[in-house]
């Protein structure tokens, strides 16, 4: 029995197929290789990096609920940088598109995350965290407002080179 293809395309950047681990719930993709196949998954979505290494929130980070369980990990990442130059390096072997997933309490910091990740090789696509705190609206999450989200998404658009295209690793 044929499988059919199931690849897709989402903007420019093919993958093989639709199955995205979501930022978060992967870590950075290289800490459970015995767990998946991730040579099977369509790409990997990174944890959400941070200008600056973020220790997160203190523990208890977990409540299980009646309803499902609750979670207060507070983006507890290495940074952009680290992620770059230690983390990356060893996610590239898995073969499939890695889509770095960046957070910031400021656009600002959303666009440099972006510049710091522009055309390294490795890097398929970025995810735009929205939901990540807007300090300068009094700490709103981006997402609440579409005028913040819109300041957001330019911003980190803007500071990639217009010459990069999402690519599939392959």
């Amino acid at each position: 029995m044929s499988r059919g293809d199931v690849s897709t395309r989402v903007g420019s950047l093919a993958l093989a197929n639709p199955i995205l681990v979501a930022s978060g719930t992967f870590g950075y993709g290289i800490e459970a290789p015995d767990l998946t196949r991730a040579s099977m998954l369509g790409g990997i979505v990174t944890k959400t990096l941070t200008l600056e290494p973020r220790r997160g929130n203190p523990p208890i980070r977990l409540h299980e609920t009646p309803a499902g369980l609750i979670n207060s990990i507070g983006l507890q990442n290495v940074g952009v940088d680290r992620f770059r130059d230690e983390k990356l390096p060893r996610l590239r072997v898995l073969g499939v598109p890695i889509i770095a997933s960046i957070g910031g309490r400021r656009s600002e910091e959303f666009a440099e995350c972006a510049r710091r990740l522009d055309g390294v090789p490795g890097v398929a696509a970025l995810e735009v965290n929205i939901s990540c705190p807007n300090v300068k609206e009094g700490g709103i999450e981006f997402c609440q407002r579409p005028e913040s989200a819109a300041e957001v998404c330019s911003a980190a658009t803007s500071s990639q080179s217009r010459a990069r295209v999402p690519r599939a690793v392959g």
